[in-house]
């Protein structure tokens, strides 16, 4: 099967082939001692958790009355909301109707609120107020832009007064 080397193969005497690349009975004890090891390892490992458990059932207290109750108690506040897309589903629908409608804010005074499309074509119509030098709009109501009706929060929502009808 070997073939004798021909001329332009090179000659090296001191290299040749290794009889033996491992030794088979040490790889197999190792294994077999590795997987004593691993299997001893583990009921060590058991016994020291049950052992942890069975201190620890005599150290701690006792469990709870209520432990085996399955009475049905609000949980202290604040609680989660057990439909949240409905809440929000229901707050847009507040808000819609708050922009898109005619309501009265103050009947006394004649204010009313108007809906958001109707406040921007008035807007658009009449312009803006402007400001003077003291911050108060000229023509306006004496209170500067963007507060509400007590001067403190921005108005929600855009309020014109009806005109009064002369008799």
């Amino acid at each position: 099967m070997n073939k004798p080397p021909t001329a332009e193969e090179p000659r090296n005497p001191h290299v040749h082939h290794e009889p033996g690349d491992i030794d088979a009975l040490f790889l197999t004890r190792f294994g077999i001692g590795m997987s004593f090891a691993i299997v001893v390892f583990l009921f060590m490992l058991w016994g020291l958790f049950k052992y942890f458990a069975d201190r620890e059932a005599a150290l701690g207290p006792p469990p709870s009355q209520g432990v085996g109750e399955t009475a049905q108690k609000l949980p202290p506040e604040p609680r989660l909301q057990p439909a949240p897309a409905a809440d929000m589903r229901q707050m847009r629908a507040a808000e819609d109707q708050i922009l898109h409608q005619y309501a009265w804010i103050d009947p006394d005074k004649g204010i009313v609120r108007i809906p958001i499309g109707r406040a921007m074509d008035l807007m658009a119509q009449r312009g803006f107020p402007v400001l003077s030098q003291t911050g108060v709009p000229s023509g306006g109501t004496g209170r500067p832009l963007g507060l509400g009706a007590a001067g403190g929060a921005p108005d929600r929502a855009i309020a014109t007064q009806v005109p009064e009808k002369n008799q």
